[in-house]
């Protein structure tokens, strides 16, 4: 069952339940690294603990034990919200409805995350952790897993991108077919690779760690096809910040729970809600939410009555 589209994981303290902010990430040093400087890449092969911790021991959501204990003054570092009067979700709103979707999801997620080809735990390289946030671009992680593996078959790497460019792009069609939507991630990812080296001279994008969001936003977006959930995957991932990423499932669900006002744009909301939600809870909650708004048919069609949303249930009207 496929719940988690659109994103990539990250490496979550050993010893918690959640996500901390507390993580250190140091730059991969490319001198040491031959591969890396000619256009080959090898990509971390250790399995995702973040999302299983995350969800890990669940009971109900009226006796867990293990969920993070949230404090009503958010913890956040980020911007203002761009509606400062707007006031939800408050931190005890964002820690109920984690607790009440890891109950109902984290089975789901759990498994995504922990099967034996599921994402990569880390991608310490800025270039490779772009390359797989614009394959992810609205599609499922089994339909990328799929481009990806394809990608292997065909130039020895995902992340080949000398192999990739000499072979042209009917090449970089075929092999991305396995994952659909191929003509238009391969125009989005051999430009990706043209721009970059035309512009630093070689794939890499190192130097976005010393860069701050705003600066990375920037930057990255400049590319053709690269849009702010990409750039937000990215800060996330690989940059190791605490950033809330936004799809269109957050998105709907975030007004049906009435987290943001119903006029905001997806843009907007992203701000307000990384404003609001406490950084403990930013990336397990992305997943969750992401997993429910796939999951629950209520919810798909943006509330109609069409079957019976678990979550609302629980919530009773809490939220």
């Amino acid at each position: 069952m496929r719940v988690i589209p659109h994103t990539l994981v990250r490496r979550g303290a050993a010893t918690l339940k959640t996500v901390t902010s507390s993580r250190i990430h140091k730059t991969p040093n490319l001198k040491n690294n031959p591969e890396r400087r000619h256009g080959k890449s090898t990509s971390p092969t250790s399995k995702p603990r973040a999302i299983s911790e995350s969800v890990h021991n669940h009971t109900s959501p009226s006796n867990d034990q293990t969920t993070v204990q949230v404090k009503e003054q958010s913890s956040n570092t980020a911007k203002p919200s761009p509606f400062p009067d707007f006031l939800r979700p408050t931190p005890s709103e964002c820690k109920k409805a984690h607790d009440i979707l890891k109950g109902l999801h984290g089975d789901a997620v759990r498994e995504v995350f922990t099967a034996p080809d599921a994402p990569a735990e880390d991608y310490p390289y800025a270039m490779d952790a772009l390359v797989v946030a614009a394959l992810s671009q609205a599609t499922s992680w089994s339909n990328v897993r799929k481009a990806m593996q394809s990608m292997k078959d065909v130039y020895g790497s995902p992340f080949a991108y000398s192999s990739i460019v000499e072979g042209g792009n009917d090449k970089l069609v075929d092999a991305l077919r396995p994952g659909g939507m191929q003509n238009r991630k391969a125009k989005i990812l051999m430009t990706l690779l043209n721009d970059v080296k035309s512009k630093y001279g070689k794939w890499d994008l190192q130097h976005l760690f010393t860069k701050t969001d705003d600066e990375v936003i920037a930057e990255v977006t400049q590319f053709w096809g690269i849009g702010l959930k990409c750039a937000h995957s990215l800060i996330s991932i690989c940059l190791k910040r605490d950033v809330f990423a936004i799809d269109t499932h957050i998105y709907r669900l975030s007004g049906l729970w009435g987290w943001r006002p119903a006029e905001a744009t997806i843009l907007r909301a992203q701000a307000h809600l990384d404003a609001r939600i406490p950084n403990e809870l930013k990336f397990p909650l992305h997943y969750l939410m992401i997993a429910h708004g796939s999951a629950c048919l209520r919810c798909r069609e943006n509330g109609k009555p069409r079957g019976h949303c678990k979550f609302e249930k629980l919530a009773k009207k809490d939220l």
